[in-house]
């Protein structure tokens, strides 16, 4: 890869149709657009950015740690979604829930998670936050792809006001603190439903953020997501939860996948805590949690002259967007 000198930015929420892609470098801002105005599986996978893309640019992406759709790839995700946090709960050897799973938008996979907790689990075994409820809000985006998977959890929400200045909710630290902290601690694994589903790719947000700071066994969701933070450095507990499913490009196939191959540990899960358990625990916090998270990822993810071309592209673009550059 050599130094771009032209560049395009993307807001990924703001695209709703595909838009012309000339310039060497294009910078993906958050999530990765995709159609939303069809009901067409193959649509749906033909990653909307391609479409009217003619040139053969380095894609930077800030929210994912793998993208397969692309080729010339630079990851500088934020794994800093909490500052100078003290957990000052210690870790708890025993814990009352068997996972805990935060959703707040009626995403595709959490549609299907929903609905897979409901058909498994009774309320009294894991802690919950869903901001729908299929049945009542008359979802049916995805019955176009799958069969109906049965009734979803109800709706709950701790508190309606739980808003900060964005209109984010558990996104706000001082929040989470006073209002899933606890809780989430108190659980033993995470099912972490984090937005990417239908691209090829993983992003992290602050699902998965909080799952490392609460000492939960992760159970994550997305296109080879494990294999992307262990080479962060993560302990994703490969030896207790499977995640063969994790390379299937079929979203609805690897969810459910996911999902049904760790039912039994999930059971189980009140008899899987010990020691060694508990320090692998310990040192995610202690990595997610590091003053110098995101560098460590950029470096961990990225080979060294990917890194090296990154700070000459960083340097044009805040030349760009001082207005030295036309």
């Amino acid at each position: 890869m050599k130094l771009p000198k032209s560049y395009k930015f993307i807001n990924g929420p703001d695209i709703i149709e595909p838009l012309s892609i000339t310039e060497d470098c294009v910078i993906v801002s958050d999530a990765i657009p995709c159609y939303i105005h069809t009901n067409n599986y193959k649509k749906q996978k033909s990653f909307m950015l391609f479409e009217k893309c003619i040139s053969n640019p380095i894609w930077v992406y800030d929210m994912y740690l793998h993208v397969a759709n692309t080729k010339n790839n630079i990851y500088i995700p934020n794994l800093k979604y909490v500052y100078n946090f003290s957990n000052n709960l210690p870790i708890k050897n025993n814990r009352y829930y068997k996972f805990v799973t935060l959703n707040s938008k009626p995403r595709l996979h959490r549609i299907l998670c929903s609905a897979w907790i409901n058909n498994h689990f009774d309320l009294t075994e894991f802690f919950y936050t869903m901001k729908f409820n299929v049945e009542a809000d008359n979802i049916t985006e995805h019955l176009n792809y799958t069969d109906y998977p049965g009734p979803g959890l109800q709706f709950k929400e701790i508190n309606e006001n739980l808003q900060n200045e964005d209109g984010n909710d558990i996104a706000d630290f001082n929040i989470f603190k006073e209002y899933f902290y606890e809780h989430s601690i108190d659980s033993v694994f995470n099912l972490v439903n984090e937005t990417s589903f239908w691209e090829d790719g993983c992003s992290f947000n602050e699902k998965t953020a909080y799952a490392f700071l609460c000492y939960n066994i992760p159970i994550v969701s997305g296109y080879g997501a494990a294999h992307s933070l262990e080479r962060i450095g993560f302990d994703m507990f490969t030896d207790i939860v499977n995640y063969s499913s994790q390379w299937e490009k079929n979203p609805f196939i690897r969810t459910n996948k996911l999902l049904n191959d760790n039912l039994a540990v999930l059971k189980d899960a009140h008899n899987i805590l010990n020691k060694d358990i508990l320090h692998r625990l310990e040192r995610n916090y202690n990595l997610v949690n590091h003053q110098d998270i995101n560098n460590i990822a950029i470096n961990k993810l990225n080979a060294p002259k990917q890194v090296e071309l990154l700070q000459d592209i960083l340097y044009n673009i805040n030349k760009l967007r001082e207005g030295y550059f036309s």
